[in-house]
């Protein structure tokens, strides 16, 4: 098989596993996610729908990379925030400013060949921090 280049190679594919949200009050929540990643050479559009008992996140961001800089639409559904993203993009990592409005967070990503590390803080809003451990699928 011919491998795939581009920006967001590493980052496309379906992945799963498990991580946590902290809310504002203290409390935390153990989470259950499936990521959809289509793109890879100069764009990519990110799916994450993670489970839980109180609040299942919903995010989608369609990105483009030029040059090593990143920069595109960010959503989150149940805690009804958008906006957008930029930032920087290597082979393995991304490192992303995400906000509109009042909201404002950061997000990075990491990649290997078989998992995904995902950590989102934000500002603003109830969930304060949620992080994935994503096996591929």
């Amino acid at each position: 098989a011919v491998a795939q280049s581009g920006a967001f190679s590493a980052f496309s594919g379906t992945w799963s596993g498990s991580g946590r949200i902290s809310y504002t009050d203290g409390s935390l929540e153990s989470i259950r996610c499936m990521a959809y990643n289509t793109g890879g050479a100069a764009s990519l559009k990110l799916v994450i729908q993670c489970k839980s008992e109180k609040n299942p996140i919903h995010i989608r961001s369609e990105m483009s990379a030029s040059g090593g800089r990143v920069s595109g639409q960010w959503e989150e559904r149940t805690f009804n925030v958008s906006g957008s993203v930029s930032g920087s993009v290597s082979a393995t990592s991304m490192s992303l400013a995400i906000g509109g409005g009042a909201f404002q967070g950061a997000m990075s990503v990491s990649a290997s060949k078989s998992s995904l590390s995902i950590s989102i803080s934000t500002q603003n809003i109830a969930m304060s921090r949620a992080t994935m451990n994503l096996s591929r699928q």
